[in-house]
């Protein structure tokens, strides 16, 4: 096969000859269907890119015939660098893109047969909120019980399994049609008929706009190839080589769209040469996927981890080839993030190793509250930026929820230290960008009437609810889009006079723009500007007296300056070209890059963290309930998830990583006793250098020697209510002060009520204490938490400047006496050592419990007197109890 000119002629020698002998051999493989297990920092970009090199110049194939697949625009333009790198600038002419570019450019080519026009808008998570809104509002549906984000969620995951909305509604609501008005769902509590229904209207008024949502460039992708035989042949034979990195993250519909571009099903039965050398023009396309199941943490996206733990089935001539030397991070991080990845099962076995040393030991900090917590970290930080010249940039603070990130914030900013927060309000989704880029979507498509009633009076023109009723009134009678309404208004009756001037206006205005979007010598920066000045957005803005309207005048100047940056990196750029760039943008796509300098420290959640690394990590929130979170106590496949995402944290790091934990947080305005992460018991206690193991009130419970409460245990009581005794009738609570570390550093925390209601009373701690409260994911205590009144008064035992602080709470409640002793003889509320001894447990063995009853062992974990069990309860659930305060007893 002849070469392509712009071909770099690589040997087989220069692109293997720097690699381990693995990462050789996954380059070189023959075969097709190859699955790269690549653990974490174990080179995955560097073999996928060589590979894709040694493709093209050791078996012959054409650049025409490669498709790469990644799951970021961002990795997707590293990928693209590298291989520039490698073989010259035949790369800028390859397909490396993510999913739903891919789709992108191939629904863009051939969607007409599916009834796609090229010019369709993609609506992003706010757009398609605001289309179920109004479909809510004509179906008479309660949105405060059905959210349009449950409700979106649902219609996700329908689309993620590629099960149609024809489908959905013959099952569960046959006679309704999609465009009908005036319907009425028969029972609105019979939720699967309402989804249904919504479904399917949602994508007929998609259609209506010419408009697709984010699932759908996947599902609508599959279903061009499944119905088109003519545009299925045509991409089956165009790529001959399909590579997927992120392989653990796909869904479904991804996973389809795989094997029909491949052509796996349609080739089945094909006589194939055992040794071939390449893939042919016909037959099944070579497939090679990149990924690590101890990475897989999307499920709540659809992502399916049967994809990569059932590859070998599903390509029965596939070979796996396991990635384990690290080139990220010390031997410690590493072996504290095998050791707790091991205790998941159904796994393939890998040990990640490295040859950078043993390094540092993990940093642990067990604070009172998330106040403190987050002070420590913002010293933590300060000391490692001047002491130790480590550059903002390079730390990190992840967490399990975006919720967690005020005390973080406020403590970051208390400290006078730069930061970026990722995950917050993208820019894309401000408010002046979003009305901005929906003047830009109407241009390019005025069919989409999402977009277009978005900025009927955007800025205020006079065209309110009732004015915009009247253009729907009509396009509905009509089944035409609502511009074409709005372009037929002297056909529309009883129109006032001064409502009648407004559309017209609005008219004239849009048809202006689109006519000065037409003209080819205008650049996308040129269009920005005119709808900018023309529409008044950012007149409005510039004559506001709000000071926030004048950093909104900044973004809408960075929205131009974003155009022209895609004019100079883009040959031929369109208007339409640059609003699917932007509708593609991920959180992590805004980071900056490898080497580049933001100067702040970066605030994310873990599941933002993926595919990311730094010098220096925090882990925080390390509790039952916060990570895991509450929902996997009592589901195994999501507390393997769980799992999963702390393997994910934990390799992040390079040289350091710290994890952090908080005694008590707070939740729906109630402080809650959280126990320590089990994840922090599956790490060696030799790889943590503790600065502070226990927490004031932790270390005053451990000297109270007898009596007091039972329910001190891993398996916490929730909202159960103790069978009926009210805990907290009087709440004292403690406010914390200075505390002394382990290593004698005294770091401040603001002064902490715990369960004040009206004339509630705080006396001690420190000054400058930061507001509490932080909301979680739903009205219940997190698991392992205890939680404390919202009535009563409060009482503070702070500690004076320098002192060791005592920091705690005392409670009342009724105890029944112990048989042979006193009840009072130890202090209220003292936690009771049951006397239990973790040698006389073993799996397997019966025990029960006070409140959840009979159960069965299923592990043990000896730590001494923080021993604990894990209890499989049936019905009730499995729990950890801690051995020596669980009220239970052996059978």
């Amino acid at each position: 096969m002849q070469q392509d000119p712009d071909l770099i002629a690589r040997s087989a020698n220069e692109l293997v000859g720097d690699l381990n002998p693995q990462q050789a051999e996954a380059v070189q493989y023959r075969g097709p269907a190859l699955l790269i297990g690549a653990g974490a920092g174990s080179g995955k970009t560097r073999v996928l890119t060589r590979r894709i090199a040694y493709i093209l110049s050791q078996f012959g194939a054409w650049p025409s015939q490669i498709l790469a697949i990644t799951f970021t625009n961002k990795a997707a333009a590293e990928m693209r660098e590298r291989l520039a790198a490698l073989i010259g600038p035949v790369a800028e002419r390859m397909w490396v893109s993510t999913f739903h570019s891919a789709c992108v450019r191939i629904l863009r080519r051939d969607g007409k047969s599916i009834g796609l026009d090229p010019g369709f808008s993609i609506y992003d998570t706010a757009d398609c909120e605001r289309l179920v809104k109004l479909i809510a509002a004509d179906l008479n549906i309660d949105v405060k019980r059905y959210t349009p984000r449950a409700i979106l969620s649902r219609i996700s995951d329908y689309k993620n399994n590629l099960e149609g909305w024809q489908d959905k509604l013959r099952e569960q609501a046959p006679d309704y049609r999609p465009g009908q008005r005036g319907y009425q769902i028969g029972n609105p509590g019979n939720a699967e008929a309402l989804y249904a229904v919504v479904y399917a209207e949602y994508q007929h008024r998609l259609a209506a706009a010419n408009a697709v949502d984010f699932d759908d460039l996947i599902g609508r992708t599959v279903e061009l190839l499944r119905r088109d035989p003519a545009v299925a042949d045509y991409y089956r034979h165009k790529f001959r080589y399909i590579l997927v990195d992120e392989y653990q993250d796909t869904n479904h519909a991804q996973y389809v769209l795989v094997r029909e571009l491949a052509g796996v099903d349609a080739a089945k039965g094909a006589p194939v040469p055992a040794d071939m050398p390449y893939a042919g023009r016909e037959g099944q396309a070579w497939i090679t996927v990149v990924g690590d199941s101890d990475q897989s943490i999307y499920a709540f996206r659809g992502a399916d981890i049967r994809n990569i733990q059932d590859f070998e089935q599903d390509f029965p001539n596939a070979k796996t080839i396991m990635l384990e030397q690290n080139y990220r991070s010390t031997q410690t991080i590493l072996d504290a993030a095998n050791a707790v990845i091991s205790n998941n099962e159904g796994r393939k076995p890998k040990k990640l190793w490295t040859a950078l040393g043993k390094g540092e030991p993990i940093v642990g900090y067990a604070a009172d509250n998330a106040q403190q917590e987050a002070a420590w970290i913002a010293g933590e930080i300060a000391r490692l930026h001047g002491e130790e010249a480590i550059a903002y940039s390079d730390m990190a603070v992840m967490y399990r929820a975006n919720a967690q990130s005020r005390s973080l914030e406020e403590a970051l900013i208390n400290a006078g230290l730069p930061y970026q927060l990722v995950g917050g309000t993208r820019f894309y989704e401000r408010r002046e960008i979003k009305d901005a880029i929906a003047y830009l979507q109407a241009i390019v498509n005025p069919a989409d009437d999402v977009n277009m009633r978005r900025i009927l009076n955007v800025p205020k023109r006079g065209l309110g609810a009732r004015a915009e009723a009247i253009v729907v009134g009509y396009a509905d009678m009509n089944a035409i889009p609502f511009y074409a309404a709005v372009e037929r208004l002297d056909s529309i009756e009883g129109v006032p006079t001064r409502t009648a001037n407004q559309l017209r206006a609005f008219r004239d205005l849009m048809d202006g723009l689109r006519k000065f979007a037409a003209d080819p010598a205008n650049r996308p920066s040129d269009i920005v500007a005119e709808v900018l000045s023309k529409s008044g957005l950012l007149d409005e803005l510039r004559k506001s007296e709000d000071p926030q309207d004048a950093s909104r005048v900044e973004n809408l100047s960075q929205l131009q300056s974003v155009a022209a940056e895609f004019e100079q990196n883009t040959p031929d750029a369109t208007l339409a070209g640059f609003l699917e760039t932007t509708a593609l943008v991920a959180d992590s796509d805004q980071l900056p890059g490898e080497g580049e300098d933001s100067g702040k420290v970066t605030l994310m959640t873990l599941h933002t963290a993926k595919g990311l690394e730094y010098p220096v990590v925090f882990l925080t929130g390390m509790e039952q309930g916060t990570f895991p979170h509450s929902r996997a106590m009592e589901d195994a496949s999501e507390l393997s998830e769980e799992r999963r995402l702390a393997y994910v944290g934990i390799t992040r790091a390079k040289r350091r990583l710290y994890v952090t934990r908080a005694a008590v947080r707070a939740q729906w305005g109630q402080a809650n006793e959280m126990m320590p992460s089990q994840f922090l018991d599956e790490i060696p206690s030799d790889l943590i250098d503790w600065k502070r193991r226990e927490a004031g009130v932790e270390r005053m419970r451990a000297n109270w020697s007898n009596g007091g409460f039972d329910d001190d245990e891993f398996g916490g009581w929730g909202d159960d209510d103790f069978g009926g005794t009210t805990y907290g009738g009087s709440t004292y609570g403690s406010s914390y002060g200075s505390s002394e570390s382990a290593s004698g550093s005294s770091y401040g925390s603001g002064t902490r009520r715990f369960g004040a209601g009206a004339g509630s009373r705080s006396r001690g701690g420190s000054a400058g204490g930061s507001r509490s409260g932080s909301a979680g994911s739903n009205g219940r205590s997190g698991y392992g938490s205890r939680s404390y009144g919202s009535s009563g008064s409060s009482y503070g035992y702070g500690s004076g400047s320098g002192s060791s602080s005592r920091s705690g709470r005392v409670t009342t409640r009724r105890v029944a006496p112990k048989t042979g002793g006193s009840a009072s003889s130890a202090a209220p509320g003292a936690p009771r050592d049951n006397g239990l001894n973790i040698a006389d447990f073993h799996v397997g063995d019966r025990i029960t419990h006070d409140m959840y009853g009979l159960g069965t062992v299923v592990d043990t974990l000896d730590k001494g007197a923080k021993s604990v069990i894990t209890v499989d309860f049936g019905s009730a659930g499995t729990k950890r109890l801690m051995l020596n305060r669980a009220p239970i007893e052996k059978l």
